[in-house]
């Protein structure tokens, strides 16, 4: 099995990445479709405040994470190739 080139490498980090996206954005509609159906009056009182708390602060965390993947992707991918360079570069003769 050969090493694909830079530019190959680089096109199946991107469709690896794409895949990830795709599940990042059915997560962020799931999340938008709940929120759209829990209104203030769905559970009142203070387990309901707790948990109410507690769901907005991880959904905050995830939402950050996902924001983070943009990013991500660009350093995974020009790290990628350039390792990729220096795996395809010509090996100095002993």
């Amino acid at each position: 099995m050969g090493v694909p080139d830079e530019d190959k490498l680089g096109t199946l980090c991107r469709q690896d990445m794409n895949k990830i996206e795709t599940s990042v954005t059915a997560i962020r509609t799931a999340i938008n479709n709940v929120n759209a159906l829990i209104g203030c009056d769905t559970w009142v009182g203070a387990a309901a405040d707790r948990w109410g708390n507690d769901i907005q602060g991880r959904m905050g965390a995830l939402g950050r994470l996902f924001d983070s993947y943009p990013a991500e992707e660009n350093r995974l991918v020009t790290e990628a190739q350039k390792k990729q360079a220096e795996m395809s570069a010509p090996k100095p003769a002993n």
